[in-house]
């Protein structure tokens, strides 16, 4: 008769070298001592503003002088444009012009305007010459502008109602007046409500 032998687990044994070898991977995969980055250098300046709510109470004063001025133009016709190229970029005021020129072309004119209904803050950057970039939505409406013709009176065609947020950045430079450097469609309807 076979005599039986009680056997022993090997399962404990390969359950002990596991975690050993986990480990032995984990060190192999370590290759020297990693390098610690520098110190950021200690800023040569303080920020521009010293709290978000400052930099947005900034941004929104710069776009509400921009759309004042921008519907003066739409209500004078397109004529004169130049007036909003101090509020900005180089590149955004070339779309502008472009647009104004068109409206001033077809001879037609804009009673009342676009209007804003709220901004919301995106974020604040500093820029390197030790001003900020501050993006933010800001949402508008045309509710109560009136196209005219060039006879001074309501055109037939209507510009359809519209609500909706754009993304704009301005551009706080320490050597020159603040700039809308951006000035993208984001959606449709008042997203700065939403949060």
């Amino acid at each position: 008769m076979p005599t039986l032998r009680a056997r022993r687990p090997r399962r404990l044994t390969s359950l002990a070298l596991a975690p050993a070898a986990a480990l032995l991977v984990a060190l192999v995969g370590c290759s020297g001592t990693p390098e610690i980055p520098d110190a950021d250098p200690a800023p040569s300046a303080p920020p521009l503003f010293a709290t978000e709510e400052e930099a947005l109470e900034a941004a929104t004063a710069v776009y509400e002088e921009y759309l004042a001025v921008s519907n003066q133009v739409l209500a004078d016709g397109g004529s004169d444009p130049d007036r909003v190229a101090r509020f900005l970029s180089p590149e955004l005021f070339e779309a502008e012009a472009a647009g104004f020129a068109d409206i001033a072309e077809q001879g037609i004119s804009f009673k009342g305007g676009t209007s804003i209904t709220g901004f919301l803050l995106q974020q604040v950057s500093p820029t390197a010459e030790g001003g900020a970039d501050v993006q933010l939505y800001v949402c508008v409406t045309n509710d109560g502008t009136t196209r005219l013709g060039s006879d001074g009176l309501p055109t037939t065609e209507q510009p359809p109602a519209f609500l909706g947020t754009f993304e704009v950045i301005v551009n706080f430079g320490t050597a020159q007046s603040p700039l809308i450097n951006r000035k993208d469609f984001w959606a449709e309807g008042d997203q700065c409500a939403v949060e």
